[in-house]
């Protein structure tokens, strides 16, 4: 089976999955066997944080360098408030639009087990106040098991967690729409990059990281660095795809490449390293100016004890934060290739050649 096709089926599977922010061990037990017969070691940190280790040969004084591949494989999701009688209230984990939530199916992991439901808004005679014209608030929408109020309150509490129930879709021209693939199209692309690695030697280790509630609190992006200890670290995630409404400066088309970051908290000297070797290998990529902070694990990483050597690579995504998020495969494939391509020219004095010179 052709790398690609298997890289669809493995995305696939994981976005298939919950994984809600602070509850990722069904997606962190998924990427765990995946990663297994492509890595040294796989062990997961006593915060959730995935660690998928891969050696490389050491130099001669024995030592060597480390490179951290970073990753968050939590998703958005829903949280039970209140159950009133047939009916459960919600709220948010992480952030979302509830004007996509009317008519989702969604999944309610409950202690008793796992049970369907539906998001619905309540009929216009039991709302707060008249919405009509406008959306209705997150506080006016419900889940709808179907079963009766003495059922509900004998399986459901608050605190219950609630996922989406869609399924992925596979589009023409190798798009895949689902829930979750922000960020699992970035798992996606460390998973092959760890597929190619087979075929190269690399003198680094590599720490391929799938990091836990980036969505609500960037844990592990805080944490794993001070875990790890890396010289240099990739953070993987996605940005805007171009679509309806959504065609400024501030987004990319669907299979353009791979977005590479610059900004004030990413290393120029990297960014400039990415650069060449993208146009050196004729991959595609995109520029992704980051004037602020850029909003993923790059950030806390960069300013972990003196500091992490840190560039940003994303993955275009059309609707982000919605059940229907769409990415293209080539777009995974080639964040991937790049990865293990730069992995591979890393040497053990590479690190003695980093220096903060930014181009004015």
């Amino acid at each position: 089976m052709e790398e690609k096709t298997k890289i669809k089926e493995f995305l696939c599977e994981i976005i298939s999955l919950s994984g809600i922010s602070g509850y990722e061990t069904p997606v962190t037990n998924a990427i765990a066997t995946t990663w297994e017969p492509l890595v040294d070691e796989v062990r997961v940190s006593k915060i959730g944080n995935l660690y998928g280790i891969k050696r490389g040969s050491p130099s001669k004084d024995g030592k060597t360098k480390r490179i951290m591949l970073a990753v968050h494989m939590d998703g958005i999701g829903m949280v039970v408030a209140k159950v009133s009688g047939e009916l459960l209230y919600f709220a948010p984990i992480g952030g979302f639009d509830p004007r996509i939530l009317p008519g989702q199916c969604v999944t309610i992991h409950s202690q008793k087990g796992e049970f369907p439901g539906v998001i619905v808004q309540l009929a216009p005679n039991l709302l707060s106040e008249s919405y009509e014209g406008k959306p209705v608030p997150l506080d006016q929408l419900v889940i709808d098991t179907g079963l009766d109020e003495q059922t509900v309150k004998a399986i459901f509490q608050v605190g219950d967690i609630v996922s989406y129930a869609n399924l992925p879709q596979e589009l023409p021209s190798d798009c895949i729409a689902g829930h979750s693939l922000d960020n699992r199209a970035s798992v996606a692309a460390v998973t092959q990059c760890l597929v190619e690695l087979q075929h190269f030697h690399h003198q680094w280790d590599v720490y391929a990281v799938g990091t836990t509630q980036e969505e609500t609190a960037f844990l592990g992006g805080a944490t794993s660095p001070f875990d790890i200890q890396p010289d240099l670290a990739i953070a993987i995630d996605v940005t805007f795809a171009k679509g309806p409404g959504a065609d400024g400066w501030r987004t990319v088309a669907l299979e353009s490449g791979v977005s590479i970051g610059y900004g004030a908290n990413l290393h120029p000297m990297l960014f400039n390293e990415m650069k060449q070797l993208c146009e050196q290998l004729d991959i595609p990529y995109t520029l992704s100016p980051q004037p602020l902070m850029s909003g993923t694990d790059a950030d806390p990483i960069q300013i972990t004890g003196a500091g992490v050597p840190t560039i940003l690579l994303s993955i275009p995504l059309r609707y982000m934060h919605t059940p229907v998020e769409i990415i293209s495969i080539k777009d995974v494939m080639r964040t991937g290739h790049l990865m293990a391509e730069f992995i591979a020219r890393l040497t053990p004095d590479f690190i003695e050649k980093i220096k903060w010179e930014d181009e004015q």
